[in-house]
C-alpha cells in the first residue's frame, strides 16, 4: 500500500516542502507535514484583542447584574401586591363591622331599644396629693379609631356618623363653649371674686371623650365631666388669701448693725434681726377645692356659694428663719494697730497702714450674701488697691522678704475668711498660700492675694443662702491690738462638723546666713537686712465629722514655703590708724544741778 505522490493537498495548508519518511520493513512510506510556525503578534493587535477580551467579559457581568435586577423586582412585586391584598380585606371587615348594628335595625324593627344614657364619671374625689390634672372620668379607653355610629352625642354635641378626626373637630368646638361658660362666684364679707375657666385651669379630655363615642352603640348620649388643674387652682385660691384683711403674715429676717469705735475708728458690728409673723384668716382651700370639683362633676358650671375661712398661722416662722441663718463656723486673728511710747517709728507706721488697710478691707466685706450656687471674687470686691484710692502704704511680702505697698496687711482679711469658710464647708475655688508662712494661722492655713494677680475666690455650694459677717473687735488682752472675726450662717447641718489639720511633709532648716559687705561702713557696721524663715511643704486637710464621728476628707491643698536665709550687711571699709592723743586740759567743778524727774513710760507689749 502507498501513498500518491501526487495527491493534493486541502487548500488551507501550506505549501512548505515535504518530507517523506521511511516506513518498517515492510517498504510501505507515508508522508508527513512539518507545522507551520505562526507569525510573530504586533504590540497593537496584542492590545486590540486584550480591549476585545475586557468587552466581552464586562458585557458577561453586566447581563447577570440585569438579571439579578429583574429577580429582586419580580420578588418586590410579588411582595406589594400581597400586601394590597391583605390592606383591602382589612377595610372591608372594618366596612361590615361598622355597619352591622344599622342593618340589624333596620331588618328587625322589633328589636330591644337602646339602653338608657350611661354618665360615665368616677366617685367624687376629696383629696389632691398630685400636682397632675385631676381625672374624674372613667378608667382610660384604648385610642379611638374608625367611625361613630349614628345618633351618639358627647355631652350634647352630635358626632354620629362621623369619623374620629371628623368628630374630633366638631367636639373640641361644641365643648368651648362649656370651657367658656366656667363662673365660680366666691362671695363673703372679706371678698367678692369670680373663678373663670383660667383660674381653675378648666379641661376635658377630648381622646377619652372620642373613645367613650366609638365604644358606644348607635343613639347613644355620652357625657364626660369637666375637669380641672389643682395646681392653678391652688394659686388662684392663693392670691385670694393675699386680699384678705387681717390675713396671715410671715415672719420676717433683716440685718442691723451695732456701731462701737476702736482705738479711733468706728465699727459696725452685723446681726440678723427678726420679726415673728401673725395669724389671720384665710380660706379653707381643701373644702373650696372639695366644692367646685363636686359641681364640676354635675355638669354645674356656674354657681355662687360662701366658702369657709379658718384661721392661720404663718407659713415661715421666726424659728424657721432662725434654722436658716445659723452659724456654721467663726474664726479670728489678731493683729497690732499702734505701738507703746518704744515702738520704732518704721514699726509704728507700719502698724498704722495695716491697720488702715485691714478696716478699709473689712468695711467692704462687712456683709457678704450669696444664694445657691453664686461665686465671690476677693479682689472684685475691693477693686485695684492703690493710694489714690484710699489705701496706705504698709509691708507685704515681696520677693522672699518684705516690701511695703498700698493695702498692706490686706491679707490677713482674706485668710481670715478663708479659715472660717473651709470650717464651714464652703468650696474654695481658688487660692495661694504666701511665700513666708504667717504668724497668726497655722502652717498652711493662709491666703494671699495681690491686685490683678493673685485672687482669693469661693462659691455657695449649699442649697440654701449663706452669710458671712466680717467685723473688727477690741482684743481683750491689749489695749494695742484689735480681731478681725469671719462668721458663716446658713441653713442648720444638724450634726455636721468641720475640722482641719495639717501636716509636715517636708522641712528645710535655714541656718548658712548670708553676708553682704558694704565698703563705705567700718567692721563694727552690722545690720541684719533679712530674717531667716524654714523652708516646709505642708499638706492640709479639712475633715467632715457625723455627730463627731466618721471623719470623711472634704478638701486637702499642699502649701510650699520655700527657705530663706537670714542676711546680713558688714562694714569692710579699714580702720583708720588713730593718731597721738593730746593731754586734756583740767575742766572746773561742776556746779551742783537739781535732781532730774524720771519720765512716765508705756511697758512694751
Amino acid at each position: 500500500m502507498y501513498t500518491r505522490k501526487d495527491a493534493h493537498e486541502p487548500a488551507s495548508r501550506s505549501t512548505t516542502p515535504k518530507r517523506t519518511a521511511q516506513t518498517g520493513s515492510t517498504g510501505t512510506r507515508s508522508r508527513s507535514v512539518a507545522p507551520a510556525p505562526r507569525p510573530e503578534l504586533t504590540e497593537e493587535e496584542r492590545a486590540r484583542r486584550t480591549a476585545a477580551a475586557r468587552k466581552r467579559a464586562a458585557a458577561r457581568r453586566k447581563a447577570k447584574e440585569q438579571q439579578k435586577q429583574r429577580r429582586i423586582f419580580l420578588v418586590a412585586a410579588g411582595m406589594f401586591l400581597s400586601a394590597v391584598v391583605v390592606l383591602v380585606w382589612a377595610l372591608v371587615l372594618m366596612i361590615k363591622r361598622n355597619t352591622r348594628p344599622q342593618q340589624q335595625v333596620l331588618a328587625d324593627p322589633t328589636a330591644a331599644t337602646v339602653p338608657a344614657a350611661t354618665d360615665y364619671t368616677l366617685p367624687e374625689q376629696t383629696s389632691f396629693t398630685t400636682s397632675q390634672p385631676v381625672s374624674t372620668g372613667s378608667e382610660p379607653l384604648p385610642p379611638a379609631s374608625g367611625s361613630i355610629a349614628r345618633g351618639v352625642t358627647v355631652n350634647e354635641v352630635q358626632v354620629g356618623n362621623l369619623f374620629v378626626e371628623e368628630a374630633r373637630a366638631a367636639l373640641s368646638q361644641g365643648l368651648e363653649k362649656d370651657l367658656n361658660s366656667v363662673a365660680i362666684t366666691l362671695k363673703n364679707k372679706y371678698f367678692n371674686a369670680t373663678l373663670t375657666r383660667n383660674d381653675i385651669g378648666a379641661y376635658f379630655d377630648v381622646d377619652q371623650a372620642l373613645a367613650m363615642a366609638a365604644s358606644v352603640g348607635a343613639d347613644t348620649p355620652v357625657r364626660v365631666p369637666m375637669r380641672y388643674d389643682p395646681d392653678t387652682l391652688t394659686a388662684a385660691l392663693a392670691a385670694l388669701n393675699d386680699k384678705v384683711p387681717d390675713h396671715a403674715t410671715n415672719a420676717t429676717m433683716s440685718i442691723d448693725y451695732d456701731s462701737y469705735t476702736v482705738g479711733k475708728t468706728t465699727y459696725q458690728k452685723p446681726k440678723f434681726v427678726y420679726k415673728e409673723g401673725t395669724n389671720g384668716m384665710q380660706l379653707d382651700t381643701a373644702a373650696v377645692q372639695n366644692q367646685i370639683e363636686s359641681a364640676l362633676s354635675a355638669g354645674t358650671y356656674q354657681l355662687s356659694f360662701s366658702p369657709s375661712v379658718t384661721v392661720s398661722e404663718p407659713a415661715v416662722t421666726v424659728e424657721t428663719l432662725k434654722k436658716a441663718t445659723t452659724k456654721l463656723s467663726s474664726f479670728s486673728t489678731i493683729y497690732y494697730f499702734t505701738g507703746s511710747s518704744s515702738t520704732k517709728q518704721e514699726v509704728l507706721e507700719n502698724r498704722q497702714g495695716r491697720d488702715i488697710n485691714i478696716s478699709k478691707g473689712v468695711g467692704m466685706m462687712n456683709v457678704i450674701t450669696l444664694k445657691p450656687g453664686e461665686s465671690f471674687s476677693f479682689n472684685k470686691k475691693t477693686g485695684d488697691r492703690s493710694e489714690k484710692k484710699g489705701w496706705a502704704m504698709a509691708n507685704a511680702i515681696y520677693n522672699s522678704g518684705y516690701q511695703k505697698e498700698p493695702g498692706g496687711g490686706i491679707c490677713q482679711v482674706s485668710t481670715t475668711m478663708y479659715n472660717a469658710l473651709i470650717l464651714a464647708g464652703v468650696e474654695i475655688t481658688y487660692h495661694r498660700p504666701h511665700t513666708i508662712p504667717s504668724d497668726y494661722v497655722d502652717l498652711g492655713f493662709d491666703a494671699t492675694v495681690d491686685s490683678g494677680h493673685i485672687d482669693f475666690k469661693f462659691k455657695n455650694n449649699k442649697k440654701n443662702t449663706i452669710y458671712l459677717f466680717v467685723y473688727i473687735t477690741k482684743n481683750k488682752d491689749s489695749s494695742r491690738k484689735k480681731e478681725i472675726h469671719v462668721d458663716v450662717y446658713g441653713m442648720e447641718e444638724p450634726g455636721i462638723t468641720y475640722k482641719t489639720r495639717y501636716e509636715i511633709v517636708s522641712e528645710d532648716k535655714a541656718n548658712n546666713p548670708e553676708i553682704k559687705y558694704d565698703k563705705k561702713q567700718y567692721p563694727d557696721y552690722q545690720v541684719k537686712t533679712r530674717n531667716a524663715h524654714d523652708g516646709y511643704v505642708v499638706a492640709t486637710y479639712v475633715d467632715r465629722y457625723t455627730n463627731k464621728k466618721n471623719p470623711q476628707t472634704v478638701y486637702t491643698y499642699t502649701a510650699t514655703y520655700d527657705k530663706i536665709e537670714e542676711q546680713w550687711i558688714y562694714g569692710s571699709k579699714p580702720t583708720p590708724t588713730p593718731g597721738p592723743t593730746k593731754t586734756p586740759k583740767p575742766t572746773k567743778t561742776p556746779k551742783a544741778t537739781a535732781t532730774p524727774i524720771p519720765e512716765s513710760f508705756e511697758p512694751v507689749g
